[in-house]
């Protein structure tokens, strides 16, 4: 037997944290071919040995009720990984779904790489019995931060996977191209973190390797918890991958006619072609390139219910904008130096052209480099437009801790500008306590001159000391300024000329070994906004929470909520564009309960109740999220949400009341792993509009891809409020399209 040289010692790592942790393991370099088939025969897999595992949940450090079997190994192209999941009862091998990048509750083998073993960013590649790829980044060391998800499930790239089942058990080969991980090399020799797992959805139980304490949200998956490895005398290849695209279909646009007395069908027929370019400049720099850039196949938005007098945000699904998204991340809480759906969409979430742009992101030495341009074509209400991201980020002091700096423009070709710069450190001062601190100005031509370079009307400042844990104490604590005049132009800002603070503490803790409990949390929040110049209250909540896990799966939280709304003059809206909330000081209380179901059953749901006031109204929500795998080949989600406003009199108003229906049902079946199709179906009666998003996809193999979309937007009621408005046609509208691409590896 070749043995990896393993030594296992209690240490504090350079966060503080107690840990297990590993001297660097040199990993085995294969001398002969690997047939990826699933099948395991090959000698290298029977001569290196297995990492030892470890339950990491529902108990750490429990006994393992299965035995598994974990290898990696590479050769001059290639990262291999190899798992046996021996099972002593086969029937409980969950095996739900044949389609690419929906988890249905099956049990997974998986691999995450931290590539430049920066302890912050890494790959997350996992596949099921049934040989389906699923691919994630994951970045911030899988922190959520300001509003922003550590887990960027978009993301996709190239590699391969292949399984295969017996009596006495199931086996994974995953196969990973260097040219889709990166990596940094010094003289052949490339260092990176490891972190491998198998999931067993029927015991709802996870081995990992290394021994991770779960001490953390997501600590199966945090970087810096990751095994150290190293790969010796690897270069990648460094192939360019162009991917042309063609794109033809049919579009009707109802728009209302000249005379303004009804509507007219607009019809276009949509031809088109495009291109990306991929190709590593070096092994630790990605350089992507567009023309003409098109998201057909992309699914439409989820519809989201606003019941406050905030914007809100929707996330990026678009493949261009996903690599290294999280390097991008620049948040204040609320605001967003950089929101990539600005780009190639207006306000009304109406498409605009896309003429290409270019990105470039990786790492040199211990620089994140991050750097994007696009341009835009004019649109009715836009102008051609240029974008641009610059992006950089520098580890300091420990692997915990970094500075950075971003840069965003957006110049019009009407002569309108904006120019954002930004500061930012995020420094691991002992444990798992952080201090981050961020400042930002802005400079837009809209802005009169005089106040253009006031610092202090156009700029944005943020200190914030946390706590990321979710064992024991944890805590956050922010406090936040932002400018009269501060204006992010490709981003995204709720208020200006305010100050805020936040506090949120709690503790968390785990149940003894016998309980039907794994975990509980306790903690309580609030959220403060004032104005600069006065520090009259603008808007606050306090709320208590409570959460607790099962052992099974399933998890149940309560929640109260005190709430304060200070209306200013000229602030009165309409919520929901149906009920007027005048000018006024609003103190409301508001509470709820969640329970989430198992995701090892084929049924499984969310129930969300909530019931308070609103302003100086009263509130009633139910939410169900049911899901249900009827086989391998379908499945079904959705949720459906009521929500009963009641108001009383105001101003000799008759009482008003308004109840909002929110339905959507998501409909998948996969022939097989290559032909899928799915439905999304979606009501609002607050818009008035049903919208139906059907996808075809057949996948010759990676990077060759057939789409047929069908979109359509029905208007439910027709009949409008104003007087002499023509009716609203049953169609709003409707378009088919067919797209193919094709990888050519170059």
């Amino acid at each position: 037997m070749r043995n990896i040289a393993l030594v296992l010692i209690m240490c504090v790592t350079t966060y503080g944290k107690e840990c297990y942790s590993q001297s660097i393991q040199d990993i085995y370099r294969l001398s002969e071919e690997i047939t990826l088939d699933g099948v395991l025969e090959e000698q290298a897999w029977q001569e290196i040995s297995p990492f030892p595992m470890t339950q990491y949940e529902p108990v750490f450090e429990g006994g393992l009720s299965e035995r598994t079997e974990i290898m990696v190994a590479y050769d001059d192209e290639y990262f291999y990984v190899a798992g046996r999941m021996f099972t002593e009862d086969v029937t409980i091998i969950a095996a739900n779904s044949l389609y690419r990048d929906s988890y249905s509750g099956d049990d997974v083998f998986a691999v995450i790489l931290d590539p430049f073993n920066d302890n912050q960013n890494a790959l997350r590649f996992f596949t099921t019995p049934a040989g389906v790829r699923f691919d994630q980044t994951i970045s911030n060391d899988a922190n959520d931060i300001a509003g922003a998800s550590a887990v960027n499930s978009s993301w996709n790239t190239f590699w391969d996977v292949a399984t295969s089942q017996d009596e006495q058990g199931w086996y994974a080969e995953i196969r990973i191209p260097f040219s889709s991980i990166g990596f940094q090399s010094n003289e052949g020799t490339a260092e990176m973190g490891l972190i491998v797992y198998r999931w067993i959805a029927h015991h709802n139980e996870r081995h990992t390797y290394p021994a991770i304490p779960p001490n953390w949200d997501r600590g199966e998956i945090k970087p810096s918890q990751a095994a150290d490895i190293r790969l010796k005398n690897v270069d990648a290849r460094r192939p360019v991958y162009f991917t042309p695209y063609v794109l033809t279909g049919y579009q009707q646009q109802n728009q209302l006619n000249s005379t303004g007395d009804s509507y007219e069908y607009e019809n276009d027929f949509e031809r088109n072609v495009g291109f990306d370019v991929k190709y590593n400049v070096t092994s630790n720099l990605t350089l992507d390139v567009t023309a003409n850039t098109d998201f057909a196949q992309v699914e439409a938005d989820e519809q989201q219910l606003n019941l406050s007098r905030f914007s809100i945000t929707f996330p990026e699904k678009r493949q261009f904008f996903q690599q290294r998204s999280g390097l991008f991340t620049f948040n204040f809480g609320n605001t967003r130096l950089f929101y990539s759906r600005r780009i190639g969409l207006d306000n009304q979430g109406n498409q605009v052209p896309i003429y290409g742009g270019v990105r470039l992101t990786g790492r040199v030495d211990d620089w994140d480099i991050g750097v994007l341009n696009m341009q835009t074509a004019s649109s009715e209400i836009l102008p051609s437009e240029n974008f641009g991201v610059i992006r950089l980020k520098k580890n300091v002091l420990n692997p915990g801790s970094y500075i950075g700096s971003i840069f965003t423009s957006r110049v019009g070709a009407d002569g309108n500008s904006n120019y954002v710069f930004g500061l930012d450190g995020d420094f691991n001062i002992s444990g798992d306590d952080f201090i981050e601190v961020k400042v930002s100005q802005s400079m837009d031509n809209q802005v009169a001159e005089s106040e253009r370079y006031n610092f202090t009307d156009n700029s944005i400042f943020r200190i914030t000391w946390q706590r990321r844990a979710s064992v024991g104490l944890f805590y956050r604590f922010f406090v936040n300024r932002t400018g009269s005049e501060f204006d992010p132009g490709i981003g995204f800002f709720r208020t200006i000329n305010t100050s805020d603070y936040f506090y949120r503490i709690g503790y968390g803790w785990f149940s003894d070994e016998n309980s039907i409990f794994k975990s509980h949390s306790i903690n309580v929040g609030s959220f403060n906004i004032f104005e600069n110049e006065t520090f009259d209250l603008r808007s606050r909540f306090i709320s208590p929470e409570w959460r607790s896990d099962f052992k099974d799966g399933s998890s149940f939280s309560l929640n109260a909520r005190f709430n304060q709304e200070h209306l200013l003059p000229n602030e009165d809206f309409e919520l929901l564009g149906q009920i007027y909330i005048p000018v006024d000081d609003y103190n409301f209380f508001d509470a709820s309960v969640s329970y989430n179901t198992t995701d090892n059953k084929k049924l499984r749901n969310r129930f969300t109740l909530e019931y308070g006031e609103i302003f100086d109204g009263r509130r009633f929500l139910a939410k169900i999220n049911p899901r249900w795998i009827a086989n391998i080949h379908f499945e079904l989600d959705g949720s459906y949400q009521i929500t009963k406003l009641d108001f009383p009199d105001r101003f000799n108003r008759a009482t008003t009341d308004f109840t909002v229906h929110l339905a959507q049902l998501r409909g998948q079946y996969a022939f097989n792993k290559k032909l899928s199709t799915s439905a999304f179906i979606q009501y609002s009666n607050v818009n008035e509009l049903a919208g139906l998003n059907m996808r075809l996809r057949y996948y010759f193999r990676e990077g060759q891809d057939l789409w047929v979309v069908y979109n359509e937007t029905i208007n439910t009621i027709r009949d409008q409020m104003n007087l002499g408005s023509p009716r609203l046609p049953f169609m709003e509208n409707r378009a088919i399209l067919l797209k193919y691409t094709h990888t050519f590896d170059m």
